[in-house]
C-alpha cells in the first residue's frame, strides 16, 4: 500500500503540486479566520444582530445594486471610505455592532479586517452577502 502511494506521487507530480499548494491555502485562510476578529455570520444571525443589538449594516454593493434591493436598514458605503476610517454614514460610535455586505460575501471579510484596524469593537461580515440573504427568501427594501 505505502509502494503505490509513493508510485502515485512520483509519477503525478503536479496534481501532487497543486494538491499540496490547495491544502496550504485552505489551512491558511481558516487559521485567519479562526484568530480574526471579524465574525461570519449568516442572514439569520445579521437578524438577530440588528434586532437585538441594534447593529449597522454597511452595504458595498454599487448604488445600483443597492438601490435594487437592500436590508431594511442598511447603509450604502462606498470600499474606500471603509478602507479609510471615512465613515460619516455611520457614525464615530465604535462600540456599536457593525455587519458589512457585498453582493456574494467575497469582500466583507477583508472590508470587516479594515474596521477592527480602525478601531471598531464588534465587527461582523455577512456569509454569503446579499445573495445568501435572498437564497433564504428574506425581505429587500426596493428604491
Amino acid at each position: 500500500m505505502e509502494l503505490d502511494f509513493f508510485k502515485f506521487v512520483l509519477n503525478h507530480p503536479v496534481l501532487v503540486a497543486i494538491f499540496s499548494i490547495s491544502l496550504y491555502f485552505v489551512i491558511v485562510n481558516t487559521i485567519k479566520m479562526k484568530l480574526s476578529k471579524v465574525k461570519m455570520v449568516s442572514p439569520s444571525e445579521l437578524a438577530l444582530l440588528v434586532n437585538r443589538d441594534n447593529a449597522v449594516i454597511l452595504d458595498v454593493r454599487s448604488p445600483a445594486e443597492f438601490d435594487a434591493g437592500h436590508v431594511a436598514g442598511a447603509v450604502r458605503e462606498n470600499e474606500s471610505d471603509i478602507q479609510k476610517d471615512n465613515l460619516a454614514a455611520i457614525g464615530k460610535d465604535k462600540t456599536k455592532p457593525v455587519v458589512v455586505l457585498d453582493k456574494d460575501g467575497t469582500r466583507t471579510y477583508e472590508l470587516g479586517g479594515y474596521l477592527v484596524k480602525n478601531g471598531f469593537e464588534k465587527v461582523y461580515a455577512l456569509r454569503g452577502g446579499i445573495l445568501m440573504w435572498q437564497q433564504c427568501s428574506l425581505p429587500l427594501v426596493k428604491k
